[in-house]
């Protein structure tokens, strides 16, 4: 699993890093995708690590103290005990959504601090974008993570001669079956790296669980910060949990998951939750030529994040784990999700 993060992420990073041109960059993606220990892992290559978590009181108030911006590198160099030579010097803000302040002071690493590399993340960045965040334009770079793919699973499996027959071309019966077999797996416990790296460990399905639970948890909790009434949290909670049962169905807003909310209350949180890189909301076109547009006036489809938390939360563990084919299963939806 270690290895898997390396070449999936470190590609894209070190590509960033390598450029003598660089400005600060940011991770975007859900929770739990594995932003910050990719950036753990990319930080070994470096001569002094600063790592500041803005969930923490400490390290936030470290980052938002007054002053100059030069007064706040040496004030966190100075708490880190890093020498002020500053060489090779890696310095990540995680959950930098809890502080607004931080985030301005990104646009000053490029004119006052080039020899720096600058790395920030969090998850709930998309939601407060251009609301309670104003990211420096032209100042930062993006990068999108997402739960691992069907490749990076087998990686992180050790099938590396099953990843060779699927690049190769035409596929031999038996390593066909196999990677059915796999991918069948695959379906089944999804691509959260939490998960997918205690399956590789244990094989047991059954020690998932606490993990979806916890993952469950960690966004409901995030709702107090997607919402900025207590009636918008309801509805999201709501949406959240609702999810997994209209997971690639096209639905309706109106009444979602057999609820009493408006079209209008479902809508603006199902694109809170689309921002939180939860969902995806699909819409049909009917056009033939390219550009092919949506139509927002159609019901869309919804997918989530991830199909190992619809078939934990929705009880399709043990029909999918007993079924050779999964496209007979929940009329076809887990195949296409």
């Amino acid at each position: 699993i270690v290895y898997v993060f390396k070449a999936r992420n470190f590609s894209r990073i070190e590509q960033w890093g390598n450029n003598s041109n660089r400005i600060p960059l940011i991770l975007r993606g859900a929770r739990q995708v594995g932003k910050t220990t990719a950036v753990h892992m990319f930080a070994e290559k470096f001569d002094h690590y600063i790592y500041l978590n803005l969930e923490k009181e400490e390290d936030k108030n470290l980052c938002e103290q007054t002053g100059s911006f030069q007064e706040f590198l040496e004030a966190i160099f100075f708490a880190r005990k890093i020498p002020k030579s500053r060489r090779q010097t890696l310095i990540f803000i995680d959950k930098i959504e809890n502080s607004p302040k931080t985030v301005a002071k990104l646009r000053f690493f490029k004119e006052e601090a080039p020899q720096l590399f600058v790395i920030a993340a969090g998850s709930l960045l998309e939601t407060l974008m251009n609301v309670h965040i104003s990211f420096p334009v032209g100042r930062v770079e993006y990068r999108y993570l997402y739960p691992m793919t069907f490749r990076e699973f087998l990686w992180a499996a050790n099938e590396a001669e099953l990843l060779e027959f699927l690049h190769s071309g035409p596929i031999p019966t038996f390593a066909h079956n196999a990677l059915l077999k796999q991918f069948h797996r695959y379906a089944l416990i999804g691509g959260m790296p939490e998960v997918v790296k205690n399956y590789v460990e244990n094989k047991d399905l059954t020690s998932l669980a606490p993990i979806y639970e916890a993952l469950l948890t960690s966004y409901l909790d995030d709702v107090e910060k997607y919402a900025p009434n207590i009636s918008l949290r309801q509805v999201l909670r709501h949406c959240i949990r609702s999810s997994f049962f209209e997971a690639g169905k096209r639905i309706k807003f109106q009444g979602l998951g057999q609820s009493n909310y408006r079209s209008r209350e479902v809508g603006k949180a199902l694109r809170t939750l689309e921002k939180a890189m939860l969902v995806t909301l699909i819409y049909p076109t009917t056009g033939t030529k390219l550009p092919l547009t949506p139509n927002l006036k159609k019901s869309p489809k919804l997918h989530v994040l991830d199909t190992g938390l619809v078939n934990y939360f929705v009880g399709l563990q043990e029909e999918i784990f007993r079924t050779p084919l999964i496209d007979s299963i929940y009329e076809g939806r887990i195949a296409e999700h």
